[in-house]
């Protein structure tokens, strides 16, 4: 079988890209060739999260990998079958765990597969989810999906010297379940988790306190908790929460020099309350990470979210090259409605593509990923926009 191709420049150009093509690709053993990476980013190429999320996924899957160096723009990966139970990486810097996070555990769950995971880097570093974001929001948007995962941090990384140490245990899932979140009633009350390394406590209380006061200025009761703690590089983090069975929504932020922690818990709960205003059921970058996920589920899901992201959108149409789903989006109220179709869903058979909507292939494909599989690749022609998203070499 020969490689999927996906090209990184296209979409936000963004290392997201990269993350989900690995996934997809461990998930199905697929092998794929990602070109261009990170070409829309400032300094393009392979970053030290990358790198890693790419050998511990080697690791775990065995098969081969190529280009696999601090920035390289294009790797390939041919993963073979699960091999490995127990993996540990030093990043050596603070470069994002739970970016590394977001690549390896569905890959990992959704092949069927056992791993106990020990990373040290960043916890909770610019451009990338918080820690506590991750363990208390995305490992419950995880869970609704069927994913089982335990997520610990015992010390927390910050930029620039990292050194948070991270361990988490991901179990086999027997498959992706479908959502339905198309509605959900008013927030009333909410999390605040503020925290801070080698600062004052009372930085992490001024950021709780600050959150707290605009969530409640809105309507909204927020219970607060503050920690403070030893890290090797000083730094903050405020987390503002709603986990429940119709709504899986959350926001962050984190501090930086010069920055009031006022400001810091201020950005968190503005943002928030933005998301909660929409009317969605999750927040838009839990959106990003679970929604292309759905392409891989037995039927149809539709989710309200508060935007379509240019993330999501790149993730939408990566799922489709790899499992033939069809997607798309509708206006709902002062936010969207997203439905993803998977391929063995006779709904998507004769479903058009407009500017919101989309797919991977053509309505006869078949994909190695999806319950209707039939052995062979979905057809990587360019979608009904023109766009050249991705293609196929070699493919049989």
């Amino acid at each position: 079988m020969g490689y999927v191709e996906v090209d990184g420049s296209q979409g936000e150009g963004g290392g997201q890209i990269l993350r989900s093509a690995l996934a997809f690709s461990a998930i199905g053993r697929v092998p794929v060739r990602v070109v261009n990476i990170r070409a829309g980013r400032e300094v393009p190429g392979l970053k030290r999260q990358h790198l890693s999320a790419l050998r511990v996924l080697a690791d775990v899957f065995g098969g081969e990998l190529s280009g696999a160096t601090e920035g390289s723009q294009e790797v390939k990966f041919a993963p073979g079958s699960p091999r490995r139970e127990a993996v540990s990486a030093d990043m050596g810097t603070a470069a994002s765990i739970t970016l590394v996070l977001q690549a390896v555990v569905p890959a990992v769950a959704l092949s069927g597969s056992r791993l106990r995971l020990h990373l040290v880097g960043g916890t909770d570093v610019p451009w990338s989810p918080t820690f506590d974001y991750f363990r208390e929001v995305v490992r419950a948007g995880y869970g609704k999906l069927g994913m089982c995962l335990e997520v610990e941090a015992s010390s927390r990384g910050y930029y620039p010297r990292g050194g948070g140490v991270v361990t988490a245990s991901i179990e086999p899932c027997g498959g992706v379940s479908a959502l339905d979140m198309t509605s959900r009633p008013p927030v009333k009350s909410v999390r605040v988790l503020s925290r801070c390394g080698s600062l004052p406590k009372a930085v992490a209380q001024r950021q709780a306190d600050s959150a707290v006061e605009l969530l409640r200025k809105a309507g909204i009761d927020a219970q607060s908790e503050v920690v403070a703690a030893e890290s090797a590089s000083p730094g903050t983090s405020v987390l503002v929460a709603r986990v429940s069975s119709e709504a899986l929504l959350g926001s962050d932020a984190i501090g930086a020099k010069g920055k009031p922690a006022e400001g810091v818990g201020r950005d968190a709960a503005a943002a928030f309350l933005a998301a909660e205003r929409s009317g969605g059921c999750l927040d838009a970058n839990l959106a990003d990470m679970l929604l292309p996920l759905l392409s891989m589920a037995k039927r149809e899901s539709r989710v309200k979210i508060p935007s379509m992201t240019s993330h999501l959108e790149s993730g939408l149409r990566l799922a489709g090259l790899f499992t033939g789903c069809r997607w798309k989006v509708d206006p709902s109220g002062d936010g969207v409605m997203v439905t993803v179709t998977p391929a063995g869903d006779d709904v998507a058979r004769n479903g058009t593509m407009s500017k919101r909507t989309g797919t991977g292939a053509p309505s006869d494909s078949r994909c190695p990923m999806n319950s209707s599989c039939q052995g062979r690749l979905p057809s990587a022609s360019p979608t009904k926009t023109g766009s050249s998203w991705a293609r196929s070499a070699g493919l049989p």
